[in-house]
């Protein structure tokens, strides 16, 4: 308790620490960011300040040079005009504070300013700051807007300018530019305008720095740069910090908050001392309940199952020290069915305590089923002492058993199993020990069944094929393969029969007769008929035109949602149902024909095509034609194989035909393996053959290859001769 208790305050005491750190840090990182934000925010409208300063020096300049009297004044030498209308705007209005005239050649005839404190125009327009603007405005457009600004430093002033041809207005675009003076106008960035500048952005002392340091410019203080780029200052301010002042403001109610958090989280870490024992307690009663039987003590099926997948127990089984016994009581329905299940219950618990007495100290019991009982042994000594323990469980059932009132003799199936070699692993040694007890009870053994290689066989066989079948569906193992149909008269490939296979890495190669029944006993072949439609209709967007047959269960029939199912997938493939022909057989019909006809009818009515398969080998007759819509006839390969040779066969091939002709069905005879009787056929009028004679089924991939090969017409000979053999044989 002391060990759980400690835990849970170093955990709490550090999550206080952790909480007040964190509600710390972040606190400050608002500040911070708050504080960033501001200047962010600050350094972006001083930008946009700054661009409307230049701005308005770029109007000035523009609306003053785009002028044709202007232009006219000045190509006249009319200096007085010229002095009156450029130089108020220096002189009276004072919207600037020196105005330049640069003649193309680079003189100056014309110059104001409102003082001279920082020198004479002339001066500060020096030949060398005159070719640098004749620079600045190659390629100046000469039209209006078309002012340019710039940036020098004069003294311990900067000088803003703006640049401008003058120009005739209505002679712009016919006067060379070169021969058009500039006009030149321009402030000084000095203290009052920067306290103006700033003061509508709230910063009070906002100036320019003449070398400002590299963390002012990684700051994104904006920079001024001269006519060729170079650095000449930046314009600072101090940032401001509103994170700071709300941190203020918030420091007093945080620690107040955080002082209530501490003083809650201390009460709640003395609550989980209290709380720890009985958390402990209840956790390890679940745990025991979860792996426990409630009706007899013992362990249940999970708790087996997790020992059984344990790495202790695999360990055991590589070194060859581990068996399994399992236990199935025979006739426990019959107790059940006389005294009820109360009764059947008070009988699992005294056979689980007659049981629990022969028990090695340290074997694994537990009951995994309603009346099914696990035995492992681990240890060098389990090999040799699991015989004995399998026999004495048998045994112990020798008395009989008394249960209000009445007695009852019961006998157990026991089969058991050691592992005897290095790759044994606990899945196979249950494996194993399941086939002994699955042969004890088949056979009605009296005595405990070990597993044997000859277990393998047989109906147990069976029962292995349909784990390695499960296992098949899981991997997507299985595959399609598709057999031809084509029509007698020219050999024309009108339809394939979609065919399922199963290469299974346990036991090779395994016929549909083999696994299909096997398939329907599980519930299996639900999951492969829905695997081979899909396939199918994967496939047969490679082959317009052509139909596929595929085989139906009367167990998937049985499926209320059967129908529903292949709808939907035809609809997800892009698959219209009428290019599918549903092949069935004659039991269904037999057995319940009244649901038959129904679903039968329900899929008629969404378009699939129906085929009675194996047609003349259960209880045909016409009335099952009449009754059920189908479209298509089978005669089975049993019939063909006797064609030729038994009249009988003959005349109920004949009969068969004609009964389809007759009811407007079609007829295919299935299993042609020559050409005599492909000839027969063909003279017996039927519609459509199918066989080895003309191909084997064959993957999709050379399904598409013979279709290729075959052509436009898909005719299986190259003519149309009765006795000939398949120009297109397919191995």
């Amino acid at each position: 308790m002391s060990h759980v208790a400690g835990r849970i305050t170093m955990n709490l005491v550090a999550a206080i620490f952790v909480t007040i750190v964190t509600v710390t840090a972040a606190v400050s990182w608002m500040a911070e960011e708050q504080n960033k934000q501001a200047q962010l925010n600050t350094g972006t409208m001083v930008t946009g300040g700054i661009v409307a300063m230049e701005d308005n020096v770029k109007a000035f300049a523009n609306d003053y040079a785009w002028w044709e009297a202007g232009y006219n004044a000045y190509m006249a030498h009319d200096t007085a005009w010229v002095d009156a209308n450029f130089g108020s705007g220096i002189k009276d209005t004072q919207i600037s504070d020196i105005l330049v005239i640069i003649s193309p050649e680079g003189d100056i005839p014309y110059a104001w300013a409102i003082d001279n404190d920082h020198g004479e125009p002339r001066q500060i327009f020096s030949p060398e700051i005159r070719a640098k603007i004749a620079k600045l405005a190659i390629g100046m457009p000469v039209e209006n807007e078309a002012a340019r600004v710039a940036y020098f430093r004069v003294g311990d002033s900067i000088l803003l300018i703006a640049v401008a041809r003058i120009a005739p207005v209505s002679r712009a675009t016919e006067v060379d530019p070169a021969t058009l003076p500039f006009l030149v106008q321009g402030i000084y960035l000095d203290e009052k305008r920067l306290h103006e500048l700033g003061k509508q952005f709230l910063i009070e002392d906002l100036t320019i720095k003449f070398k400002p340091s590299q963390d002012e410019l990684d700051n994104d203080y904006p920079p001024i740069r001269d006519f060729d780029g170079n650095l000449i200052g930046a314009f600072i301010w101090t940032p401001p910090t509103p994170g700071f002042a709300v941190l203020k403001n918030v420091v007093a109610p945080i620690a107040g908050g955080l002082f209530v958090f501490c003083l809650i989280a201390m009460w709640t870490v003395l609550r989980a001392r209290r709380l720890a024992l009985l958390q402990a307690q209840s956790e390890k009663q679940a745990v025991s309940a979860a792996r426990t039987d409630s009706l007899t003590g013992l362990t249940n099926r999970f708790g087996f199952s997790e020992m059984s997948e344990g790495p202790a127990f695999a360990e055991a089984c590589r070194r060859g020290e581990a068996a399994i016994v399992y236990l199935d009581v025979n006739g426990f329905k019959a107790v059940n069915d006389s005294i009820g299940h109360q009764g059947g219950d008070e009988l699992v618990r005294r056979l689980a305590e007659r049981l629990s007495m022969i028990m090695p100290p340290d074997a694994s019991f537990a009951r995994v089923g309603g009346d099914e009982f696990a035995l492992a042994l681990v240890g060098r000594a389990a090999p040799q002492a699991v015989a004995g323990v399998a026999s004495a469980m048998v045994h112990a059932l020798d008395q009989s058993f008394t249960v209000g009132g009445f007695q009852f003799q019961v006998t157990a199936a026991v089969g058991y199993a050691v592992a005897d070699s290095d790759d044994m692993t606990p899945s196979e040694l249950l494996r194993r020990a399941d086939l002994a007890m699955y042969q004890a009870k088949n056979s009605a053994e009296r005595e405990a069944v070990p597993y044997h290689s000859g277990l393998e066989t047989g109906a147990l066989h069976k029962k292995r094929l349909g784990f390695a079948l499960r296992t098949a569906i899981d991997e997507k193992s299985l595959s399609v393969v598709y057999q031809p149909i084509v029509r007698a008269s020219d050999l024309a490939v009108v339809s394939l029969e979609a065919l399922v296979r199963w290469n299974s890495k346990e036991f090779g190669p395994v016929s549909p007769a083999d696994f299909i029944p096997v398939a329907e006993e599980t519930g299996f072949i639900h999951d492969i008929g829905r695997f081979v439609f899909q396939q199918a209709c994967e496939d047969m967007a490679n082959w317009p035109g052509l139909k596929i047959s595929v085989n139906v269960s009367p167990a998937q029939l049985r499926d209320p949602n059967f129908a529903n199912d292949l709808a939907a997938i035809a609809r997800r493939n892009g698959v219209v149902p009428n290019r599918f022909k549903l092949e069935l057989t004659e039991g269904l019909l037999v057995r319940n024909p009244t649901i038959a006809k129904r679903k039968l009818a329900r899929l008629k009515s969404m378009g699939f095509g129906l085929s009675l398969d194996d047609f003349g080998t259960g209880f045909s007759s016409i009335g099952y034609l009449r009754q059920f819509p189908f479209d298509w006839l089978k005669i089975d390969k049993s019939f063909i194989s006797e064609l030729g040779t038994n009249p009988t066969a003959n005349a109920l091939i004949q009969s068969m035909i004609a009964l389809g002709d007759a009811m407007d069905i079609a007829v295919v005879a299935e299993g042609i393996e020559t050409a005599e009787q492909l000839k027969l056929l063909r003279l017996l009028q039927c519609e459509f053959v199918q066989g080895y004679h003309l191909a084997k089924p064959m993957a999709a991939a050379d399904i598409t290859a013979l279709l290729a090969r075959l052509g436009e017409g898909r005719r299986m000979f190259s003519g149309p001769s009765d006795s000939g053999y398949a120009a297109e044989r397919t191995s």
